[in-house]
């Protein structure tokens, strides 16, 4: 990590928790404290969190797996049409946060942007060419009112809990900064077409299958697909952002199974 990215993460990390001041990693206010740059409270102050940290450390393995197997079909890297417009729909000005940035060096969204580009995701993954912490987007690691932009890139679909990342992202937005949600939207799948389907839906085993590779995953008890938790609809999404406090403004489609929502920090 370069001097610049150091500096910018020195000014603005906070406790995930109470959100008092760090100093070596120590929380002044509530005495926790966090060793290695990893900014994920232990244990975890939500219960709810608790109760499913199970199924967010299955779901976790899965997602490191096809990042792993390939990134192309899993992470925004590379040319991408959808992620050029993606952050032409966020407006990137200013101090921007992505809220589950995944384990590449730079997502594709963020090519050009990224001396003021600050990313959470609960993988290590590469060396990264921006700021980087390693945290939850339910406990974000930030001061109050930093970020001029928050995105959730495709992120979302993956949080135990959105509603509480999403009054997260409202606290540690300015006033008149932005949340842009892109949403991937799910197929419904294909009904069982033989015995050995059936069979593979009843054991919840997936076989994904992207340009490059076929991959065979468990769907872990409660989850949507070995991925996800949960499929939410556009009326969801735009439902937690108003409950969040935080002023839905644009909903747009751009391309099949993609919407990208934006929404105004009061």
């Amino acid at each position: 990590m370069s001097v610049s990215t150091d500096t910018l993460l020195a000014e603005i990390l906070a406790c995930p928790v109470c959100h008092g001041e760090l100093e070596d990693g120590h929380c002044r206010g509530c005495g926790r404290t966090y060793e290695d740059a990893d900014f994920i409270p232990h244990p975890l102050p939500d219960s709810r969190l608790r109760r499913r940290r199970r199924l967010w450390q299955k779901l976790e393995a899965n997602g490191a797996r096809a990042y792993e197997l390939d990134p192309p079909s899993s992470l925004s890297v590379g040319e991408r049409d959808d992620a050029r417009r993606f952050a032409e729909f966020a407006q990137l000005e200013g101090l921007i946060l992505d809220v589950g940035c995944g384990p590449q060096a730079l997502p594709s969204y963020a090519e050009g942007v990224a001396e003021r580009f600050v990313g959470i995701d609960p993988l290590r993954g590469e060396p990264r060419g921006f700021a980087f912490a390693q945290a939850i987007a339910e406990y974000l690691p930030f001061r109050d009112s930093v970020f001029d932009r928050v995105l959730f890139a495709t992120t979302i679909d993956h949080l135990l809990l959105p509603e509480l990342a999403l009054a997260e992202a409202r606290r540690v937005g300015k006033p008149g900064g932005t949340v842009s949600v892109w949403l991937g939207e799910a197929n419904p799948p294909p009904p069982p077409s033989d015995f050995r389907d059936r069979l593979r839906r009843r054991l919840r085993i997936a076989d994904v299958t992207t340009p490059r590779v076929t991959m065979r995953f468990r769907v872990p008890v409660g989850a949507a697909d070995p991925f996800h938790v949960a499929h939410p609809t556009a009326a969801q999404v735009e439902d937690w952002l108003e409950r969040a406090g935080l002023h839905v403004v644009e909903l747009q489609r751009p391309m099949p199974q993609h919407c990208f929502i934006r929404a105004v920090v009061p």
